[in-house]
């Protein structure tokens, strides 16, 4: 019995290795031969971007961006964003009223929420007919762990005050419970999100982290666009003498379709979404 779960380990490694060898040397040619073939500041078209992704079609956009480092759990920006995309016109839906901080209860016509979002996991076809497009996934509006688990929300707070000084007995159970719970249901759901949604749209500032760079590497290997907004206009791209080791990553710079670098230009941009979406989607 070891002899064949050994045999059988051994073959699934090598399957692996020949699938994830084949995605990043296909990542590496694609984002080498688009470096100058994009004009990322150029937020009135998209034609570049639709040139360089032969199919492309703007029907689901994910809204990555940092949870857990974030005082709000990033919902700020993504309200912002959400109630940017719901002001421009669309046919009536009937679906329950959602509620966008900050702006009210709204029929939504292109913002899935709660069991919609996980319909658009299990049966993304059949939810795209209740909406407009493009559809806006917001994984806040799905993570009832995240944001109404008084357990689990318990749990995070105790653990961002432990320190090397906490004892093996006082990590757990938290320590495992949020394990599992990351596992089970808030990891697992995100990923498939990014792995369905044509595109990702990227709120960055410095709550950005692990999950949120995790989620751009996923999309990159599936050579998809992202637009990003840099949501604090007082945070900057690169390293400051003030914050020496701040910035955003050079890794995920070549992947970049299209930046705002401020409010004003998002707004630019999110028009000229709503806009290439109408004529690309039916």
């Amino acid at each position: 019995m070891r002899k064949f779960e050994e045999i059988k380990r051994n073959f699934k490694n090598k399957i692996d290795d020949k699938i994830w060898k084949y995605l990043i040397d296909r990542k590496s040619k694609f984002y080498l031969d688009l470096a100058e073939k994009t004009d990322i500041f150029n937020l009135t078209t998209l034609d570049d971007v639709f040139k360089n992704h032969p199919g492309f079609k703007i029907e689901s956009i994910y809204l990555a961006g940092g949870m857990d480092k974030a005082k709000d759990v990033g919902a700020g920006w993504r309200s912002i964003l959400e109630n940017e995309f719901e002001s421009y016109p669309g046919k009536k839906t009937g679906l329950p009223e959602i509620t966008i901080t900050d702006f009210g209860k709204f029929e939504p016509k292109r913002i899935p929420n709660d069991k919609y979002v996980d319909m658009f996991i299990e049966k993304t076809e059949e939810l795209k007919k209740l909406y407009n497009m493009p559809l806006i996934l917001n994984p806040i509006r799905k993570e009832m762990d995240r944001t109404k688990d008084k357990a689990f929300h318990k749990g995070t707070i105790a653990y961002k005050t432990f320190t090397h000084e906490t004892t093996a007995e006082e990590f757990e159970p938290t320590f495992t419970n949020l394990r599992k719970t990351m596992s089970r249901s808030i990891e697992v759901g995100d990923e498939h999100l990014v792995r369905l949604a044509d595109c990702i749209f990227l709120g960055l500032n410095q709550a950005a982290a692990a999950g949120t760079y995790a989620e751009l590497q996923l999309q990159s290997l599936m050579n998809k666009p992202i637009f990003v907004w840099m949501t604090d206009e007082e945070w900057k791209l690169g390293q400051t003498k003030e914050d020496p080791y701040g910035g955003f990553s050079f890794w995920t710079l070549p992947h970049i379709s299209k930046i705002a670098r401020n409010r004003e230009e998002m707004k630019t941009l999110v028009k000229t979404i709503i806009a290439y979406s109408e004529k690309t989607t039916f």
